[in-house]
């Protein structure tokens, strides 16, 4: 008998330790479906996923609505974060300056610090490459152009390790322009 009232203690101690845990993970909302109906443009389209209400404001699929408007969607797990770009939008990349300290350099990105906005690079060196120092910090503003993606702007969110390119590095050393 006191085997299972340790037994019972103990289960009871996990459960409501596991309780404790899930209660700043999730939390249960009532919403409200039915009857929503999403127009873009002047065309009532159809979702896979109901739209629903909560708190006064209407919830629809982000990845449908920004696919109809012609915006690529993307989720990157490791900062927890949704990235909507437009295709259409071509920000300038001026060229290097080196008469105003800024170099180029070639490389590989091997890691990515999208919290403190730093890319650390295996360089590729030729003659006219110059050393820089890992981590590289990025300006917050910094363009990024896909050049194999009909030069497609993206932003540092959707940066992969694996990428290779080149990186302009303004007079202090932080990256203002990357070349993918």
């Amino acid at each position: 008998m006191p085997r299972k009232i340790a037994a019972a203690v103990i289960i009871f101690i996990i459960l409501t330790s596991l309780t404790i845990n899930a209660s700043g993970i999730a939390e249960m909302i009532e919403v409200h479906r039915g009857n929503i109906r999403v127009v873009i443009g002047n065309r009532q389209v159809e979702l896979e996923e109901q739209p629903f209400i909560y708190n006064d404001r209407v919830y629809v699929p982000l990845r449908f609505i920004s696919t109809a408007l012609d915006r690529d969607v993307e989720w990157n797990p490791v900062i927890r974060a949704v990235v909507i770009s437009n295709p259409d939008l071509k920000l300038p990349l001026t060229e290097c300056r080196p008469d105003e300290g800024e170099t180029f350099v070639y490389g590989e990105i091997t890691d990515i610090d999208y919290k403190d906005y730093t890319i650390t690079i295996h360089q590729h060196f030729d003659d006219n490459s110059t050393p820089a120092d890992n981590p590289l910090p990025v300006s917050r503003d910094v363009v990024i152009i896909l050049q194999r993606d009909a030069e497609k702007n993206i932003h540092f969110y959707q940066l992969k390790s694996g990428s290779t390119g080149g990186f302009i590095l303004d007079s202090g050393g932080r990256v203002r322009g990357i070349i993918i």
